[in-house]
Order: C-alpha cells, then sequence, then structure tokens
C-alpha cells in the first residue's frame, strides 16, 4: 500500500482546546470504555450515594416541601400526585447522585481512572486493566481516606446548612437572622470549594508521592491558584447535567447516556485540565532546579 503524509516533526504540538478534542476524537473508544468501566466498577458506591447521600442533600437543602408543592400543582387526584412526587424524588436522587459522582470522584476506582485519564493525556501508553490495577492497590491507602472524608463533609455540610436555614427562618429581618445566612451560605461555599479540590486530588494520587496531609494541602493550594478556571469547569459541567435531567424525561436514560459518553464529556475535562496543570508545575520545578545548580556550579568555579 502507498505510504501516506505522515506527521510533519516539525509541526507545532497541539494545546489546550485543541487537544483536548484531538485527544477525544483519536482515543474515543477508549475514553468512552474506560468511563464506562469507571462507571460499572463504582456501581456499588454509587448505590449508597442514591440511597443516602442523596437523602442528606435534599433535606439539607429543603427540597422536601418544593417536590410535594410541584407534585399537586402536576396532578389532580391523590393518586397521580403520589406518582408525580415519586418520579421527581427518583430524578432528583439520580441527578444528586451523578452530581457527586462526577465532582467528588469514587475514592479507590477513581485512582487508577486518574492516571489512565493522565496517560491519555500526556500521549503515553498504559494498560486499562493491568496498569488500573496496579494503581488501585497504590494508592488504596490515601484513596479510602478520601472518600471517607467525602461522605463526612457531605452529610455534616448538609446538616450544618439545615440547620441553619432553620434558625435564620425564626430571626428574619433580624440581625441573627442575617448572621445565620452568612453562616450557612458560608457553609456551601466551603463545601464547593472542598469538591473542586477533587480536580487535582486524585492526580495528584498517582503523579507525586507525598503524605495525605501534603495531598490535601497541595490540591487546595492549586484550587485556589487556578480558581477562576476552576468555577469556569464545574458551572459548565454542572450546567449541562442539570440540562441533561431537565430535558430528557426518563432520569434512567440520562443516567445510562452519562455512562455511556457522558463522563468522556464532562469528567475527562476536569483530569485533562488538571493533568495540564501538573505538567506544566512539575516542569516549572525542573527548571528552577536545573537554574539553582547552574548558579551553585559557577560559584563554585
Amino acid at each position: 500500500m502507498k505510504e501516506g503524509p505522515g506527521v510533519d516533526k516539525n509541526a507545532p504540538k497541539k494545546k489546550g482546546f485543541f487537544l483536548f478534542w484531538d485527544i477525544v476524537f483519536r482515543k474515543f473508544t477508549k475514553l468512552m470504555g474506560t468511563n464506562m468501566l469507571h462507571f460499572v466498577t463504582s456501581l456499588l458506591y454509587l448505590a449508597f450515594v442514591y440511597v443516602f447521600l442523596s437523602s442528606f442533600v435534599i433535606s439539607g437543602l429543603g427540597m422536601e416541601s418544593a417536590i410535594e408543592s410541584a407534585s399537586k400543582l402536576a396532578a389532580a387526584d391523590a393518586e397521580s400526585v403520589a406518582a408525580v412526587e415519586q418520579l421527581l424524588y427518583f430524578t432528583l436522587r439520580s441527578f444528586i447522585t451523578v452530581l457527586i459522582f462526577n465532582f467528588f470522584g469514587s475514592g479507590p476506582v477513581s485512582a487508577p481512572y486518574a492516571y489512565i485519564m493522565r496517560c491519555y493525556t500526556r500521549g503515553d501508553h498504559a494498560w486499562i486493566f493491568s496498569d488500573g490495577w496496579d494503581k488501585f492497590k497504590e494508592n488504596l491507602k490515601q484513596s479510602i481516606p478520601v472518600l471517607i472524608i467525602d461522605i463526612v463533609v457531605i452529610i455534616l455540610g448538609m446538616n450544618a446548612f439545615s440547620f441553619y436555614s432553620a434558625f435564620a427562618q425564626q430571626y428574619i429581618g433580624t440581625a441573627a437572622g442575617t448572621f445565620l445566612d452568612i453562616i450557612r451560605y458560608f457553609t456551601m461555599v466551603i463545601m464547593i470549594l472542598y469538591m473542586m479540590m477533587h480536580i487535582y486530588i486524585y492526580q495528584i494520587m498517582v503523579t507525586y508521592k507525598c503524605t495525605f496531609g501534603e495531598l490535601l494541602k497541595s490540591s487546595a493550594m492549586m484550587m485556589l491558584a487556578k480558581l477562576p478556571m476552576n468555577l469556569l469547569l464545574t458551572f459548565i459541567t454542572g450546567a449541562v447535567i442539570t440540562l441533561m435531567f431537565v430535558f430528557i424525561p426518563n432520569p434512567m436514560i440520562s443516567v445510562v447516556l452519562y455512562a455511556a459518553v457522558g463522563g468522556m464529556l464532562l469528567r475527562y475535562p476536569l483530569e485533562f485540565y488538571a493533568s495540564r496543570v501538573i505538567e506544566k508545575n512539575i516542569k516549572a520545578v525542573k527548571k528552577a532546579k536545573e537554574k539553582n545548580e547552574a548558579k551553585i556550579t559557577y560559584i563554585e568555579e
């Protein structure tokens, strides 16, 4: 067969937005397979989130009354109201489960997923099963505590938000009510910032050898250093997931769609960005070390 034109060795490397879509198109089937595997291997945790954590989020944000009102408006008789209410709860629980999975990950399973996504981003080869299993075992001691902290933060955060909301309702229009409103919204801001730390947590975990404290500290520092971009990515991703559940009538279709291609288009951008930030940080540190070594050599001579 006649050889193709090949790739020009002097061709400029693609960056940012263009590199992301180049990887998506070239690795489409592998990305889709890896994301589906990530979803399937997280089913046990997803069930826990659906049954337990979603309940804390719904009650913490005070959504029960809104669901009851919407059910009564959408149906005429008692049986229809109950059916609509059940559907709304199912949709809302499914939506919250996908959101938590997309932004927080699923502990031990998210570490090998982050490693494989990092390899695809850097153009390195990775065996999905063997390399993934190795990273699963290597990072088990750090990924399990991250998962436990995630669960505790969500439960305590939602309980605190609900507690301060209840008290704020009793002091509406007073200085005490304003103070309680500030506290509950501050609680929500802290939860969102902690959630955005997960853009970096698993990427740092599979890239650096560090203690658990250093892992959280580095993730927090990178999250704050790149806060505008992190907020933009979080907003766009959250908006797409929300629209997916709003405009698709059946929530099961939304969940299956997310499992098939949603993870690739909604979770991988976060992994891609974090991997690029960490890679640039590694290069910057290496250049700084080389400059310091050159200065030291010059002084010695």
